[in-house]
C-alpha cells in the first residue's frame, strides 16, 4: 500500500476515531542507534514528535529532530510545525513522499531506577546473613549481646513488613486504577518476579517501569514519583541503624573482627545509601516544591474567582441603586405632574387683609382679576 493508501485508512485512537494522515512517509534514525523505523507522517509536528519518542524510546520533550535534504543530502534542523512544513513542500517539489530525519534525545530508560531496587535488595539480603552470622556466634567467645541482636531483629522486621505491605498495597491500587497495568502483569512470571522482589526493596514498581530489560509497565507516574520519593523514610531507618549497629560492634580496638560476612553487609549497606539517598532526596525536595506551587496555583485560582464575584456584586448593586438627583430612572415611572402656581402675584392688599373681609385693591391700581390694557382674562398684557 502506498502513501495515500495509507492516508486512506490510517488508523485509530482509543476511542475508534481515525487518525488525519498526511500522505507522506517517514523514515527515522536515531543518533545512537541507527535501526530504521519506517512509519506513516501523522498531520503535526507534535504527533511526529511522539512517534519518534516511542519508536527509540526517548522522553519527548527531549526529542531533537533533523532532516535530510533530498537535493544536497545535508542534514537541516526541523523545530516546528514551520520547519515540518518546508520540508514537505520541498518533497513534493522533487517528486517524493518519503522523509529521512534523524532523532536525537534522552533516553527514557531509568537504569538509575532497576539498579537501586536491585542494590537495594542486596543490601536486605546481606542484613540477613548478618543476622544469622550474629545468631551462629551464641556460646562461643564472640557472643554478641541480645540486645543488639534485638536490635536487628526490630530493624529487619519492620523493613521486610513495610516492604511487604507498601508493595501489595500499590499493587492492589494500580491493578484497581490503572487498566494497562493490570493487563500488562497477567503473565505468570511477571507477577512471580514482583512477589520475589516484594520483601526486599520497596522499589519493585519503580524497577518493573524502568524500560530497563523490557520491563516496560505502566505504571503511573505519580505512584511512581511516591515510591521514590517517601522510600526516603524506610531508607534512613534501616541503613542508618544498621550502620550504627556495625559501628557500635566492629568499630574501635575492643570491636569483633571484620569477616567476610561482616564486610559484605557494610558494603552492601553503604552502596544502597549512597546510591539510593541522592536519587530519594531529589525526588523528595522536587515533589515538595510542585506541592507548593500547586498549592499557590490554587489559592490564586481562588482569589481571582472571589474578586470577579465581588465585581459582579458591586456591579448588580450598583444597577440597584436609586438615580442621583436629577436624573430619573429608566424604569421608574414618570411622577404627576404638580400645577403650575399662578403666574400673577397677590396684590400687597390682600395679603395683610383680615380673614371674612373683601380683598380691595388698593387706589389707582386696576383689580387683580382683569388684565391691563384690555386684554382677556388670564393672558399677558401687550405692553
Amino acid at each position: 500500500m502506498g502513501a495515500c493508501g495509507l492516508a486512506e485508512a490510517g488508523s485509530t485512537f482509543g476511542l475508534g476515531l481515525p487518525i488525519p494522515m498526511s500522505g507522506f512517509i517517514v523514515k527515522a534514525v536515531a543518533a545512537n542507534d541507527q535501526t530504521l523505523h519506517t512509519m506513516a507522517l501523522r498531520v503535526g509536528y507534535d504527533e511526529l514528535i511522539a512517534d519518534i519518542a516511542d519508536a527509540f524510546d526517548l522522553i519527548p520533550s527531549s526529542v531533537n529532530l533533523s532532516s535530510q535534504h533530498n537535493g544536497t543530502k545535508l542534514w537541516v534542523y526541523m523545530g516546528s510545525q514551520g520547519d515540518l512544513d518546508v520540508v514537505l513542500a520541498e518533497s513534493a517539489e522533487w517528486g517524493s513522499h518519503v522523509i529521512t530525519v534523524e532523532a536525537s534525545g534522552v533516553s527514557a530508560s531509568r537504569t538509575l531506577d532497576a539498579v537501586g531496587c536491585l542494590i537495594t535488595s542486596a543490601g536486605t539480603i546481606s542484613q540477613l546473613f548478618y543476622l544469622n552470622w550474629m545468631l551462629s556466634l551464641g556460646g562461643t567467645e564472640l557472643e554478641i549481646d541480645f540486645f543488639r541482636e534485638l536490635e536487628v531483629w526490630v530493624i529487619l522486621g519492620v523493613a521486610v513488613f513495610a516492604n511487604i505491605f507498601s508493595n501489595f498495597y500499590l499493587l492492589d491500587d494500580e491493578s484497581a486504577h490503572n487498566h494497562p497495568f493490570r493487563q500488562w502483569q497477567r503473565p505468570l512470571f511477571k507477577r512471580l518476579l514482583m512477589l520475589s522482589l516484594a520483601p526486599w526493596s520497596g522499589d519493585v514498581l519503580a524497577f518493573i517501569c524502568s524500560g530497563v530489560c523490557g520491563m516496560h509497565s505502566p505504571v503511573r507516574a505519580a505512584t511512581r514519583a511516591g515510591v521514590v520519593k517517601w522510600g526516603v523514610i524506610l531508607m534512613l531507618f534501616q541503613d542508618v541503624m544498621m550502620l550504627s549497629v556495625l559501628q557500635a560492634l566492629h568499630g574501635g580496638e575492643d570491636g569483633l573482627p571484620l569477616s567476610e560476612i561482616p564486610r559484605a553487609c557494610l558494603y552492601a549497606t553503604v552502596a544502597s545509601l549512597a546510591i539510593n539517598m541522592p536519587r530519594r532526596l531529589s525526588h523528595f525536595i522536587v515533589g515538595a516544591c510542585e506541592t507548593a506551587y500547586r498549592e499557590r496555583e490554587e489559592l490564586a485560582d481562588d482569589a481571582q474567582i472571589n474578586m470577579f464575584a465581588n465585581q459582579k456584586v458591586a456591579s448588580g448593586a450598583s444597577s440597584a441603586a436609586p438615580p442621583p438627583v436629577g436624573k430619573a430612572s429608566p424604569t421608574a415611572k414618570p411622577a404627576t405632574a404638580a400645577p403650575k402656581p399662578s403666574s400673577q402675584a397677590p396684590s400687597p392688599g390682600s395679603r395683610g387683609s383680615p380673614p371674612g373681609q373683601p380683598n380691595t385693591p388698593p387706589k389707582g391700581r386696576p383689580p387683580a382679576g382683569k388684565p391691563k390694557g384690555g386684554a382677556k382674562a388670564g393672558g399677558k398684557s401687550m405692553m
